[in-house]
């Protein structure tokens, strides 16, 4: 929400259409109701503040921009690969379109390349476990399956260069 307010102050609903027309809706659904409450949490947090505005006979809408705070916290957000593998798949497409948006060529590949940087470190610590049971070597099978596959996917997008995915 905070890095979507790095493109200009808007209002909930021009936020949710945003996010519409970035794609992003298709990996992180969002109802109206779960927007507006994260508004309310992060101007709560002091990293948005508003204001009203009116338009016609319309009723008043609140236009949300960053703080100084926010604006910080995107930007470190923006810049951080997703700690959990199962977050590649919602949070950091999240942070690619976004990136996209601003027209952060060189931070998006930053990030695909720190992306890939904690994925195989994560397959690495996968693979340096020792399960005691079959379930858990399953388990482990699976994780460590999963993390080489996306690394093979996020390289390629690096061996892409201007070529968007």
């Amino acid at each position: 929400m905070l890095a979507a307010l790095l493109l200009g102050p808007r209002h909930g609903y021009e936020l949710a259409n945003l996010f519409a027309e970035l794609g992003v809706t298709e990996v992180l659904p969002m109802e109206q109701p779960t927007l507006y409450g994260y508004l309310r949490s992060l101007e709560a947090a002091g990293h948005v503040a508003w204001r009203e505005e009116r338009t016609g006979s319309r009723p008043p809408r609140k236009v949300y921009s960053t703080t100084e705070r926010g604006r910080e916290a995107a930007e470190a957000w923006l810049a951080q690969p997703v700690e959990r593998l199962r977050q590649v798949r919602q949070e950091f497409l999240v942070k690619l379109a976004l990136l996209d948006a601003l027209g952060r060529a060189s931070q998006r590949r930053a990030l695909i390349a720190a992306q890939a940087d904690a994925c195989r470190a994560y397959l690495e610590r996968v693979n340096g476990e020792r399960p005691a049971s079959p379930v858990a070597k399953l388990s482990r099978s699976s994780r460590a399956s999963a993390a080489a596959a996306t690394i093979t996917w996020l390289e390629s997008l690096l061996a892409r260069p201007g070529v968007e995915p």
